[in-house]
């Protein structure tokens, strides 16, 4: 045992949403009494991720925000449309910032201790919460698990959102800095969605991104003719250099992660469910969710706590089933969204803000037979 402490809360996993709690928790005058463990295996010393997510005001981060966006493009064989988003912005913030300005915070903070080992088991006792590593064991009145176990794919819709992304350098000026590529569908969709990413930070460098939805996740090696092709082929651009690359997988799924947890350990971002299921968007969700599970946490209830669930998760199971069991295709969809709608509609959809009339708009702006045939089969299977 790592000196007979016994921590109010440890956090198991310093992802996102491990990162963000701590942060906001380092902040709260409230819990400066508290004893806070984070635990992970990795330093945090890479630029191993990037976010991108809209918004319309500001939020806790904003410093760090690298860049941002005022207008967005959508691109398929059947439509190229610039979108006009105001009042929001789509923005960009790179993991390495992240990681550099929440642990400045936290390791100022007499109350919060930081460990790199790796976790071995969660085992839940009558009282507590002991976290086995490789290196020792650590005792917590409560764990916030943010690491995700192995998911069940038969279980609910479920499919991989899977990419790889390279940042690179031109020769010459290619990009607009001022707008980014949201989505861009023009390479052969076959079985999968298959689209790009295409985000500008000056004229000469940019993010690009292929990311496919499907069950199996590829070898890093795999997604590179994709990325070979779209940027020679579709962006006309012949001489480059990547300067760096990102790899990472994302579980777009309807499974309810609350289900089965205790009061001892709470599953949070994406091992909670806060990832949208319909768009694989994170970053917004979880700071949300945080920010509503942390009067819980200073108020020592977690035991009333419950993660918000509503019609949407309806709505994203409707929209996996019409795309994963072929009854229409990503690239569909998305284009017949952009091309009937307004921007700002889509994004309240996503973020779950809409009026039942938005969402209505949402959901006939698509082919509405696969639709139609996937909603009765998934109030079938309630």
């Amino acid at each position: 045992m790592a000196e007979g402490i016994t921590y109010d809360h440890i956090i198991a996993g310093t992802g996102l949403a491990g990162l963000t709690l701590a942060y906001k928790l380092s902040q709260k005058k409230e819990y400066q009494d508290k004893k806070l463990l984070l635990i992970d295996k990795e330093s945090k010393t890479k630029n191993d991720r990037t976010w991108c997510f809209w918004e319309a005001g500001k939020n806790d981060f904003e410093s760090i925000v690298y860049h941002q966006w005022p207008q967005l493009r959508f691109a398929s064989t059947q439509l190229n449309k610039e979108l006009d988003i105001a009042p929001y912005h789509y923005k960009m913030v790179r993991g390495i910032d992240f990681y550099k300005y929440v642990l400045e915070a936290i390791n100022v903070a007499q109350n919060i201790t930081v460990v790199q080992d790796s976790i071995t088991q969660l085992e839940e006792q009558d009282d507590t919460v002991v976290v086995h590593t490789s290196a020792n064991t650590y005792r917590g009145q409560q764990v916030f698990k943010s690491y995700p176990d192995r998911l069940a794919h038969t279980q609910d819709q479920f499919v991989w959102q899977h990419f790889k992304g390279w940042k690179i350098k031109t020769q010459t000026d290619q990009f607009d800095p001022k707008e980014a590529t949201l989505m861009d569908f023009r390479v052969t969709q076959g079985n999968d969605t298959i689209f790009f990413y295409v985000l500008p930070t000056s004229e000469q460098e940019a993010l690009i991104e292929v990311t496919l939805f499907s069950k199996d996740i590829l070898v890093s090696e795999a997604y590179d003719p994709y990325l070979k092709a779209y940027i020679g082929d579709t962006l006309g651009i012949a001489d480059y250099q990547v300067e760096e690359e990102e790899l990472g997988a994302i579980p777009m799924t309807t499974y309810n992660f609350q289900q089965s947890r205790s009061t001892r350990i709470i599953p949070i971002g994406t091992n909670g469910g806060s990832v949208k299921a319909s768009s694989g968007y994170a970053f917004t969700r979880i700071q949300r969710d945080i920010e509503a599970l942390i009067p819980f946490i200073l108020k020592n209830k977690l035991d009333e706590y419950t993660f918000p669930r509503n019609r949407y998760v309806l709505y994203d199971k409707i929209f996996l089933n019409a795309i994963l069991t072929g009854k229409t295709s990503g690239a569909e969809v998305f284009t017949r969204l952009f091309k009937k709608l307004k921007p700002q509609n889509i994004f309240k959809f996503l973020d779950e803000e809409g009026s039942f009339l938005t969402d209505l708009k949402v959901f006939t702006a698509p082919p509405t037979l696969p639709f139609l045939k996937a909603l009765v089969e998934e109030l079938r299977g309630l």
